[in-house]
């Protein structure tokens, strides 16, 4: 019964190397995140990217309109060309704030995948293993998972 439970004991400590190691081309969720984190930063960069350039060239519009003078276009009009140009202006400018506003939910977004993917780590780990007379230490890889208690 010694030997058992003792037999026992020693499976317990020993780590079992008898897993396959995960090649690139398989499913690995550090990797699935920070692709994630990467498409988002981007959509959020190209739609800041857009409203930013939205809401210059509106405010372009928005001075031209202002500068302008009325003019006679030949018919009855009770908006010169400035003043539909002020207005044309003023829509897009609120469009591009709209597209800068929609940009952060696509940082926030990455910024969510980028620390779930750093809580997902693979490292190597030293197991101390006897070799004839001398102990020696044995690398193996080990994936840890960070859980955050403070929260």
């Amino acid at each position: 019964m010694k030997l058992f439970v003792t037999l026992l004991l020693i499976s317990f400590s020993l780590s079992a190397f008898s897993q396959a190691m995960r090649s690139r081309e398989q499913y690995s969720k550090y990797e699935d995140y920070m692709n994630r984190s990467r498409r988002k930063k981007n959509a959020g960069i190209v739609f800041l990217s857009v409203g930013s350039g939205l809401a210059i060239g509106g405010a372009a519009l928005i001075v031209d309109g202002v500068h302008k003078d009325r003019q006679y276009n030949g018919y009855y009009s009770d908006l010169s060309d400035g003043e539909v140009e002020a207005v044309v202006g003023a829509l897009v400018s609120v469009v591009g704030v709209g597209f800068m506003c929609g940009s952060i939910p696509f940082f926030v977004g990455a910024h969510r995948s980028k620390v779930k993917a750093l809580s997902f780590a693979l490292k190597t780990e030293r197991l101390p293993k006897l070799y004839s007379t001398a102990l020696a230490g044995r690398q193996y890889p080990a994936i840890s998972l960070q859980i955050p208690l403070g929260r």
